[in-house]
């Protein structure tokens, strides 16, 4: 057995005897020794909140935004993007400025009916949260007419509205508000204030969460009843988890075990184009070195010194794509095309980024013993694709005059620093992007709590009013060709700050037992209900 299998054993067993201590019925494990009637999957980051508003991870938004709560709009990436959801009816007005929606029969899983009381609540904490900024300051008011019909007023047409109503969730009022009233923090406890397929039975931000079947779901009861996340931080572990049965569901399987899983899983498995972004940020506010990264040169010769095959082969295994647009064209009609030529790439090139630090004033002497830029920030494991990336990185600095150091932490510490912007460089990532738009809560002013860098400031670094403005007009038009036009021009400004660097974009790695049935496979947002028990 090689050194690497050993390893992997020894850490799929400890994970094991946590799961029988702190996950298990009884104390028992699950299938390879479990309750045959529950679904398994994996956790890789503890979940964060049984509260939609506070999951700003995706593995954790999969848990709110899908199995628990619903929006007007969902999301189906095996068909398409959105679709009505909690809205049975949308109608617009003439002008595009209202939209009126007629709500379905629903009920929330605590058994009281879905109204427009509830609607008109959600969507009102929402508009109070800054992080939620970037989907919600386009609405002037939202408003009840009856029990079933919601009226919602914006103050300015906004083409990207589906994924407003897709990103809102809506809360059963009553019991949100008893939650609250009670003293405790919504989504630090189990509760039934959702109207999703699945409720929190079990909730242990340690350990994992266990999920129930709502019974009188309003799209019929779901065919899985028991679903159990465990949380499983080690790669290594999760695969062995899998190869032994002991997850029914592997999502973002670890692409370097890859081989290894599809051994197990055979034909039950498959590798998805991913719809994200993996990219390199720099704070140009960091006052770090006597703030370095505010230069410009210094930042280009950052971006030329990054090889994205190298960062590609360790970050993904070789199975991802090296990115130079922000999102992937593939899923998104209005992203901009290199192949275009319209916007800077900073494709890897030793003698651009040597010139770049001659230009920001060092000599050849400095750059021979090395100019420290700061530390590169990431979160997950040391293992994850993330860290890897950052090595890779930090690698590709050094061979080219720059020294760098590699920070690693937990998710949730590490990107409360990333927007507050505590750092000098990270890599990070957006994910599940059906519209340019979405690109507003990297680069507006208004997505406080989302972006990494902030490109309005007291010193006028950058154009941000034009920034923000190509923001807006992206979504005051639906026309397809204008709103590529204007995007493209905002991503040439962006790329021309040398701030974001787009680095790769992931293949998702996705595996089942031969337990399950799938009606449908999804890259992200994978819906519970279209799981079935193998017959």
């Amino acid at each position: 057995m090689s050194k690497k299998r050993i390893i992997s054993f020894l850490l799929a067993a400890m994970m094991l005897l946590s799961l029988c201590t702190a996950c298990g019925p009884s104390g028992e494990g699950n299938t390879g020794g479990g309750d045959e009637d529950t679904l398994y999957l994996r956790l890789s980051t503890a979940l964060q909140s049984t509260d939609w508003q506070q999951t700003a991870i995706m593995e954790s938004s999969k848990i709110t935004y899908i199995q628990l709560f619903e929006g007007l709009y969902g999301m189906d990436e095996s068909a398409g993007g959105y679709y009505n959801l909690l809205a049975k009816d949308v109608q617009l007005s003439e002008d595009n400025l209202t939209y009126t929606i007629e709500l379905v029969d629903a009920t929330f899983q605590n058994g009281d009916p879905l109204t427009a009381e509830d609607v008109v609540f959600s969507y009102q904490l929402a508009m109070e949260n800054p992080k939620f900024g970037y989907v919600t300051s386009m609405i002037d008011t939202v408003e009840a007419q009856g029990d079933k019909i919601v009226v919602v007023t914006l103050k300015f047409p906004y083409s990207a509205i589906s994924h407003t109503f897709f990103t809102i969730k809506i809360y059963s009022k009553r019991e949100y508000q008893e939650i609250v009233d009670s003293g405790v923090t919504f989504g630090t406890t189990p509760h039934t204030a959702g109207t999703g397929p699945y409720y929190v039975s079990e909730y242990d931000i340690s350990a994992g969460v266990k999920l129930k079947a709502y019974e009188n779901y309003w799209q019929g009861a779901p065919a899985i009843k028991n679903v159990e996340y465990r949380l499983i931080t080690e790669d290594a572990a999760a695969v062995i988890a899998f190869e032994n049965g002991e997850l029914d569901y592997l999502i973002d399987a670890p692409l370097s075990e890859w081989e290894d899983i599809e051994a197990a899983a055979g034909e039950r498995c498959t590798l998805q184009k991913a719809n994200d972004i993996q990219f390199l940020a720099i704070n140009y506010q960091s006052p770090s070195n006597n703030g370095i990264l505010a230069n410009p040169k210094v930042r280009e010769a950052i971006f030329y010194a990054v090889n994205k095959d190298n960062v590609v082969k360790a970050a993904t295994s070789g199975y991802g794509t090296a990115a130079t647009e922000y999102m992937v064209p593939d899923y998104v009609a209005t992203s901009p095309r290199v192949t275009d030529g319209k916007f800077e790439t900073y494709d890897y090139s030793k003698e651009k980024c040597h010139q770049a630090l001659l230009d920001a004033g060092f000599t050849e002497e400095e750059i021979a013993a090395g100019i420290p830029v700061g530390t590169i920030v990431t979160y997950n494991s040391d293992t994850a694709p993330k860290a890897k990336a950052a090595v890779v990185i930090q690698a590709c600095l050094a061979e080219n005059g720059m020294i760098a150091e590699v920070e690693i932490g937990e998710n949730a510490p590490i990107t409360d620093r990333l927007y507050k912007l505590d750092y000098d460089m990270c890599v990070y990532a957006d994910s599940g992007n059906y519209d340019y738009n979405n690109i507003r809560q990297q680069v507006h002013s208004e997505s406080v709590g989302m972006y990494v860098v902030c490109y309005k400031d007291d010193k006028n670094t950058f154009d941000w009013q034009k920034i923000e403005s190509l923001v807006d007009q992206g979504v005051q038009t639906a026309d397809v060709g204008e709103r590529y036009d204007i995007y493209t021009e905002l991503w040439s400004m962006v790329m021309d700050t040398a701030t974001i660097l787009p680095l790769y974009h992931n293949a998702v790695g996705i595996a089942w037992s031969d337990r399950v049935e799938l009606a449908s496979i999804d890259p992200f947002y994978y819906h519970l209900t279209d799981f079935s028990w193998a017959k």
